[in-house]
C-alpha cells in the first residue's frame, strides 16, 4: 500500500507533537503516563518552593509537588502527586522542610498513627518547619537581649565614671598620679643604691652566717652553761633561803633594839657615846698618850736607863 506523501509529513507532524508534549510535560514535573494519586495542601507561603520539588517520607522520593496556585484567604494552593503504591495513614502531615542549609525546600510527609488511610484527592493537615537560619536566629536572639542588656549596663557604668571623674575629681586624681610617679622613681633610687650597696650587704650576709655558724658550733658550751645554771636555780630553790631571811630579819631587829638603847643612854656604850664629858676626857686622854709616845721616840733615854759600870747618869 502506497502511502501519500502529505500522510507521512501529517504523521511526522503528529507524531512530533506528541513528542514535545510528552517532553514538556516532563520537564515540567508531570508524568503523562502516571498514574499517581493527588493530594492537596495549604500554606499560608510557601517560601521558595518549587514545582516538582520531592515529596519526601523519612528521607525517600515517593512524589512531587506538581502545582502551586494561589487560594485566596487559604494562602497558596499545593498539589501533591504521591506514588499510588504510598499508603497514606489517617493523620498524615505536610511540613513544608528546608533539605539543607541554602535554603532548599521540600515536603516532607509525617505519617499518621490513626486507623484506615487518606483517600486520593484528600486534603492534608500541614505545618512548616523553620529552617536553620530560623533556627538560629531562634537561638540568637536571646543572646542578643543579654547583650543589649549588658551593653547598657556598660553604659550606665561609663555615665557613673564619667560623672566620678569630673572637673572637680580631676585635680585629685592629678595629683594621686602625680604622687605615684614620685614614689615610683624614689623606688627605682632606692633600688640603684641597694645595688650599689649589694657588696657590703654580701658581706653583712656573710658576717651574720659566720657569726650563726659560730654560734652552732658552741652549740655545746652553751648547753653546759644552760645545764650548769639549772643546777645553780635548783641548789638555790632547795636552799633554806626562808629561814635565812628569817635570821636575818632576827638580827636587824637586834640591832635596832641595840640603837635604840645607845641612842637613849642605855647602858655603858649609850652613856659613854651620848656623854660629852667622857668624850672629851677620851680625846685628852688619847692626846696625852700621844704626847708621852712623841716624848719617849725624841728622848728614850730619860725613860731607858742602862749603865756598864753601874753607875748613873743624870739629865
Amino acid at each position: 500500500m502506497n502511502i501519500s506523501k502529505e500522510v507521512k509529513i501529517g504523521l511526522l507532524v503528529t507524531i512530533s507533537a506528541i513528542v514535545f508534549f510528552v517532553g514538556f510535560s516532563f520537564l515540567k514535573g508531570s508524568d503523562v503516563f502516571s498514574n499517581d494519586k493527588d493530594y492537596y495542601c495549604y500554606f499560608e507561603s510557601v517560601d521558595g518552593l518549587q514545582k516538582s520539588t520531592f515529596v519526601q517520607i523519612k528521607g525517600l522520593n515517593v512524589g512531587q509537588v506538581s502545582d502551586l496556585e494561589l487560594a485566596g484567604k487559604q494562602g497558596v494552593k499545593v498539589t501533591l502527586s504521591i506514588n499510588n503504591k504510598t499508603v497514606m495513614p489517617k493523620g498524615t502531615i505536610a511540613n513544608l522542610a528546608s533539605s539543607d542549609l541554602l535554603g532548599t525546600k521540600v515536603i516532607r510527609l509525617d505519617l499518621g498513627e490513626g486507623a484506615g488511610t487518606i483517600a486520593p484527592g484528600a486534603t492534608l493537615p500541614t505545618h512548616k518547619d523553620g529552617g536553620a537560619i530560623d533556627k538560629i536566629s531562634g537561638e540568637l536572639t536571646p543572646r542578643l537581649e543579654e547583650l543589649k542588656g549588658t551593653i547598657i549596663a556598660f553604659n550606665s557604668a561609663l555615665a557613673n565614671i564619667n560623672s566620678l571623674v569630673g572637673a572637680d575629681n580631676q585635680h585629685a586624681i592629678t595629683s594621686t598620679i602625680q604622687s605615684l610617679k614620685v614614689t615610683s622613681e624614689n623606688l627605682a633610687r632606692m633600688s640603684d643604691a641597694l645595688s650599689k650597696e649589694s657588696g657590703q650587704i654580701s658581706g653583712i650576709i656573710r658576717n651574720t652566717n659566720s657569726i650563726t655558724g659560730s654560734f652552732a658550733k658552741s652549740n655545746d658550751t652553751i648547753q653546759r652553761m644552760l645545764s650548769n645554771f639549772n643546777k645553780i636555780s635548783g641548789q638555790l630553790a632547795n636552799s633554806p633561803i626562808q629561814k635565812t631571811i628569817a635570821d636575818l630579819q632576827k638580827t636587824t631587829t637586834q640591832l635596832n633594839g641595840i640603837m635604840e638603847k645607845i641612842n637613849n643612854n642605855q647602858g655603858s656604850l649609850g652613856m659613854f657615846i651620848n656623854n660629852k664629858d667622857a668624850h672629851n676626857n677620851l680625846n685628852n686622854s688619847l692626846k696625852s698618850i700621844t704626847n708621852l709616845t712623841d716624848d719617849m721616840k725624841a728622848r728614850p733615854g730619860r725613860y731607858i736607863n742602862i749603865s756598864v759600870f753601874g753607875g748613873k747618869k743624870k739629865d
